[in-house]
């Protein structure tokens, strides 16, 4: 089996053996934003190429925005409520060469309340290779953080927050910009994280909150780095608080934002478990599995 996460920005391939152990990890700065639809199967012999030669029986699947518009090829997202099956039906095959097949995972859709579609594209494979018995939400946290709803194994329904990227428009543009400090290492200023927490939970807004990042740096209230981490409490808080979670709560994700957000977890009254790493690896190697049994 050889399950490969494609993203936007990178390139991270598992090679796993029959009951699933990761033999091997790649991980290269391949992401599909730097790619036409004609370099995907030269880039895939250039970094797997002797795992292809080695195995030619193995089963290769592909996630991510490998399947987007913008991808190798565009795949119809599947629809919720779905299942691992469900994503196993709709695998999209493209050539590898010599004829050889891999498969791209289709993604996943939704719509909110109001009618408004909202979309995955990799996140549910990781998901996949969690414990999903009984009621479980699971945070992805990103620069486009996913909150996805589990009932009975099938993923119900999701919301896409914008958090990420938003952190980093107002850290690097704008009049908020200029009064802040780029974060050095993973040392967090709680205080100031948690104070944005505690504002996020209060009347006037987003939009207003944000400003006190720079009313509190003009009246010396903050340092820069505090500042940053102010800002960072503020739009974590708003995106938690806007979330509603049923269940139990598991982060999906490693490193420095995982622990941030299980800190916002915690200040907001809910445990939240942070998943096992390689849960991508596992799900693409259960959707695997299940992608052998259909070919013939």
């Amino acid at each position: 089996m050889i399950g490969i996460d494609w993203g936007s920005s990178g390139f991270r391939a598992y090679r796993m053996a029959a009951d699933g152990t990761v033999l091997e990890r790649r991980v290269a700065a391949s992401g599909i934003v730097s790619l036409t639809p004609t370099d995907y199967a030269a880039v895939l012999q250039q970094q797997i190429g002797d795992w292809l030669q080695a195995d030619p029986a193995a089963t290769v699947l592909l996630s991510g925005m490998v399947g987007s518009r913008q991808g190798w090829r565009e795949v119809p997202y599947a629809e919720c409520p779905a299942s691992l099956a469900d994503l196993s039906g709709k695998l999209c095959p493209v050539e590898l060469g010599g004829g050889r097949l891999a498969h791209i995972v289709p993604g996943l859709s939704c719509r909110n309340k109001d009618g408004i579609p909202d979309v995955m594209r990799g996140e549910e494979t990781q998901i996949f290779g969690l414990d999903l018995a009984g009621d479980v939400t699971i945070c992805l946290p990103g620069t486009h953080s996913k909150h996805v709803q589990i009932r009975g194994g099938r993923i119900t329904d999701f919301a896409t927050a914008m958090t990420g990227e938003v952190f980093a428009l107002l850290s690097s543009h704008g009049l908020i910009a200029a009064m802040l400090q780029a974060e050095n290492g993973p040392d967090l200023d709680t205080a100031a994280f948690e104070a944005g927490l505690a504002l996020s939970g209060q009347p006037d807004g987003l939009l207003h909150h944000l400003f006190s990042v720079r009313t509190r740096r003009l009246f010396n209230e903050l340092s820069a780095v505090a500042a940053t981490h102010y800002l960072s409490g503020i739009l974590i808080g708003h995106e938690l608080r806007a979330t509603a979670w049923a269940g139990k709560v598991v982060i999906v994700g490693t490193g420095v934002l995982t622990m941030r957000y299980r800190k916002a977890f915690a200040f907001l009254g809910m445990d939240a478990d942070v998943a096992p790493e390689d849960a991508a690896a596992t799900g693409l190697y259960r959707l695997g599995l299940l992608t052998a049994r259909r070919t013939p």
